[in-house]
């Protein structure tokens, strides 16, 4: 069986773009252990990697996966903690710059900078973490030995990334955005 990683596609404006894309999982620390989401709004992508490893969903995702035969993992509700008015998805993904840079220059000034919106957070989807158990680990860095579990979306003993049957890749490429991307592990591990 071939398996695959989960990475975010690649965006325009350097980390500008990652920023919006993923927003933030890594900069609060969970709150009764649910992670506390950062990000932009009004757009939501139905699955993206935010943080260093954290695998989001939305509401429609989560549904349409617990409807699937997809194995291996929980779901946990994320809390939207911060969420700025930043409605990037209307600039122009061609240009060599963002409509405008954030205050001092940093990325996360995106969302840091910019007033929390309640109005806007509880107008968009729930959010979900995808908790997926361990299994497997890599040898080298083209060769994943799975472990005794049969699991469609899972993590590695030694490998901080998230892996996917092709089973799974086959439903994410057929039912997800394309905001991420199921790659062949010769591509680059981020």
């Amino acid at each position: 069986m071939k398996f695959y990683r989960l990475t975010n596609k690649e965006m325009p404006w350097g980390d500008y773009g990652r920023i919006l894309l993923t927003g933030m999982t890594g900069h609060l620390d969970r709150q009764d252990g649910l992670l506390q989401l950062e990000r932009t709004g009004p757009f939501l992508p139905s699955m993206i990697i935010s943080g260093i490893d954290d695998l989001l969903v939305d509401d429609t995702t989560k549904i349409k996966i617990e409807q699937s035969e997809l194995r291996g993992f929980e779901f946990l509700p994320v809390i939207k903690r911060h969420i700025s008015i930043v409605d990037w998805t209307t600039w122009d993904y061609n240009s060599e710059d963002p409509n405008f840079y954030p205050d001092n220059g940093e990325p996360e000034n995106y969302i840091l900078e910019l007033p929390h919106s309640q109005t806007l957070a509880d107008e968009m989807k729930n959010v979900w973490e995808v908790v997926c158990k361990v299994n497997g680990k890599f040898s080298d860095s083209k060769t994943f030995n799975r472990g005794k579990l049969d699991l469609d979306i899972m993590r590695t003993e030694n490998y901080g990334r998230f892996v996917i049957s092709e089973t799974a890749k086959d439903w994410i490429e057929k039912n997800i955005s394309n905001y991420i991307l199921c790659n062949d592990f010769s591509l680059r591990p981020y």
